[in-house]
């Protein structure tokens, strides 16, 4: 009963247009404009592929050079239609989105989130932290927490390198720009010898800060898994 007072004086709203709907994230208009990655796709990235290529479903990155992390998961290509929206919930004080929004990928995570030990958010710097406010990553990461049960860690990586902001670099620009950017909180050492981590991130675009994020970890954990809302199509 409470729900169904609650639901009349705050209907659901799409996440994009506002439109007034009954269930769901979007309305029908927004949700037929999302482009939500289905197989086939690499099987370590999760690039997805316009056909299947053989039982292997690597992608070339992944076959000239294995990121550190095991495998990768995102719910959705990141182009203009999903740009928008991350674009609110990430530099518009709009952080209530993330519960929405963690709903995107939690199905995607399910494959794996048995074997998960600990969760662990991209980190901001301090300074970029202060002029925004929130961790939109760290916001995910403790709904996926709670959802799964699982322990968060959210102070487990530091950046300690502030660079720059990485929209408008190429990749290469982009590689550079987070190379030793982050370390490992030395505190919890010991606490995850050996565990399996899963790193939260909004969006993946050349995947430089999530490699270098497990590349810190490579050395002290077991498996590092990864999970995001939107992938970009590089």
């Amino acid at each position: 009963m409470l729900k169904i007072i609650n639901n009349i004086i705050f209907p659901k709203s799409c996440l994009i247009c506002n439109k007034i709907i009954k269930n769901g994230l979007f309305c029908f208009d927004h949700w037929r404009k999302i482009n939500f990655i289905t197989k086939p796709y690499c099987k370590i990235c999760h690039l997805p592929f316009e056909y299947k290529i053989d039982n292997k479903l690597l992608c070339g990155g992944c076959l000239a050079k294995k990121p550190h992390y095991k495998k990768l998961v995102a719910a959705c290509k990141y182009d203009d239609e999903l740009m928008s929206l991350i674009v609110k919930f990430k530099f518009f004080d709009q952080s209530h989105l993330a519960r929405e929004l963690y709903q995107l990928i939690f199905p995607k995570l399910e494959e794996f989130i048995t074997k998960i030990d600990f969760i662990v958010p991209v980190p901001l710097h301090k300074k970029r932290l202060k002029d925004r406010k929130y961790n939109q990553a760290l916001f995910l990461a403790k709904f996926i927490s709670k959802k799964s049960k699982i322990k968060l860690l959210p102070d487990l990586l530091i950046r300690s390198k502030e660079g720059k902001n990485q929209i408008g670099l190429n990749k290469r620009a982009r590689i550079e720009n987070v190379k030793n950017a982050f370390e490992l909180n030395r505190k919890y050492q010991d606490l995850i010898q050996d565990k399996n981590i899963l790193l939260i991130d909004d969006v993946v675009t050349t995947g430089a800060t999530i490699n270098n994020c497990s590349k810190v970890l490579k050395k002290n954990v077991g498996d590092i898994f990864v999970g995001a809302i939107g992938k970009r199509m590089l």
